[in-house]
Parts: C-alpha cells; structure tokens; sequence
C-alpha cells in the first residue's frame, strides 16, 4: 500500500510540474489592466446621418460604469471614429483626444470627423461608429476597435447601467432624407405573417402627421397606424385591434417595431399577432413597400 501511495504522489508531483511549466497562449507581461467605458447615444440627438453635408446634432455620452471599480491607471480617453464605406472597407481615425471627464456628453462636428477620412460629403449606405481608446498613465492604449478584433470590451455586454445594458459603440448609418409623401397613395404589402405566408397584396398610404402613416388594406380590409421617429429612422406599431370579432376569436390585433428605408422606400418591422384567447405569432414580418 505504502508504494501505491508513494507512486501516486510521485505522479501528482510530475503533473504539476508539467502543469508549471506550460506556456500560456500569451505573454503575460502583454497582459494589461483596460477600463470599461459605456457610450450611447446621448438624448435629443440625432440617431443617423442625412447624406449630404448638412448639419448634425450628433452627441455621445460617456461614463464608467460602477462594475469598473477602480479606474485610477487610466489617463484619459479618445473617441475613435470606426468609418465603414460604400466599399465595405473599414478604417479608423481618432476624432476626439484628452477626455478626462466622466460622466460626459460631447457634440459630435460630423463634417469635420469626414474630413479627416479625405471625404467632403456623406453617401446613403455609410456607416459611421463612435467607439472609445483608453490611455493609461503608462503610456500604453487600449483601443475600442482593431482590425483583428473588431470591438473590444465584448466580455461586458451583460453589465447593466442605467437600467439598461452596456454598449461599447454608436453607430450612425447613413440614410436618405425621409419624406412621409413618399409613402402617399399605392403601396404594395410582403405579409410574411402566419396567415399570408409571404404573399403580397395592394394597400394605400395616408399621411395622419409629420410623424404618422395610416396604412389602409392592411390584411387587405383593415387600417394600421405607423408611427415613425425622424431621428433614428424608426417605426412603431403601437397595439391596435384590427377586428373585434376574427371567427371564434375576440379583438385580433397587431403590435410591433422596425425601421423606414426612405433609400429604397420601405417600411420593415416584425411584430406580434393575438386575439384576447392567445397569440397566433410573436415574430411575424411585414414589408410596406411604396
């Protein structure tokens, strides 16, 4: 018995030694010490970006959240600019340097931040993202994004600040003027619900407000209001009964969010089908094309 046991402490001895001596996927001495900034779109600003070179209200807002702790290694932080043009190819650029401040807002100077890519004027399909370096008192910097990794911070999507999650990044999509007229009179509707399948079906566009569509022939027969929000190109379908009675069924009505094309004139939102006794889907998909 005695040599069992000494065999088997000999053995553990033998793996920790291996254990010890294995190299890590990295050097550890690379290994540094970021902190965590949360960026959002600061409120009453704008969501996207008018091609052109019209002026903007685009303002971010920065703070550390209180999981972060400690954050007295960091010298200051940068806005970086992640641009990703009509190409797909996307480049970097420092736009902002020196903030110190946390909480803060800062006022975005679009035009200024295309300058610095070489480029006077913003076309539809652009993508501008405002992301944040860390520079810390050592000198090193700890970039928002690379071109190897992309984003950084990813491992702290599931914070929770603000009553909300951590976001690590803006981004401001480049968009055509949106005008309500466009979406005025004949209007073609791709129901891919549980009771079109995919089918498409002729309805008319009429503009309640500078804000408001009420799409007439919605499932062919029915009225559906459409609330658009002109700062982020954004489409509500605040709950409504399309028809009291619907067979057996009591007040089938519709709920749902998505987003206005005013490029390619079209409204894309997913939302949900009920009746008092249940739901008939909770994904369901409705193309609203002029």
């Amino acid at each position: 018995m005695k040599y069992i046991k000494l065999l088997l402490f000999l053995g553990l001895v033998s793996l920790l030694n291996i254990s010890c001596d294995r190299d890590l996927p990295y050097p550890l001495e690379d290994v540094k010490r970021g902190v965590v900034i949360d960026i959002t779109r600061a409120a009453n600003s704008d969501g996207v970006l008018e091609s052109g070179n019209g002026e903007t209200n685009c303002k971010v807002k920065l703070l550390i959240p209180k999981q972060q702790g400690d954050y007295s290694m960091m010298d200051y932080a940068q806005l970086l600019c992640v641009f990703t043009g009509l190409d797909g190819k996307v480049s970097s650029k420092v736009v902002v340097d020196n903030i110190k401040e946390f909480p803060t807002e800062i006022a975005l100077d679009i035009n200024d931040i295309y300058k610095k890519f070489g480029l006077d004027t913003r076309t539809a399909g652009e993508k501008v993202t405002i992301t944040a370096n860390v520079v810390l008192k050592n000198g090193d910097i700890i970039p928002g994004w690379n071109k190897y990794t992309g984003y950084n911070n990813k491992a702290f999507l599931g914070w929770q600040v603000e009553d909300r999650g951590y976001s690590s990044s803006v981004t401001y999509p480049v968009v055509c003027a949106l005008n309500l007229d466009d979406f005025v009179g004949d209007l073609t509707i791709t129901d891919n619900s549980v009771f079109y399948g995919g089918a498409t079906y002729n309805a008319v566009g009429v503009k309640i407000s500078d804000t408001e569509l009420e799409v007439q022939g919605f499932f062919e027969d029915a009225n559906l209001r459409i609330i658009v929000d002109p700062v982020s190109y954004t489409v509500t379908v605040p709950k409504q009964v399309l028809y009291p009675t619907f067979g057996k069924y009591t007040n089938l009505y519709v709920v749902g969010s998505g987003s206005i094309d005013a490029c390619n004139g079209l409204i894309d939102f997913n939302g949900t089908i009920a009746v008092d006794q249940g739901t008939f889907g909770t994904s369901q998909n409705w193309k609203i094309k002029n």
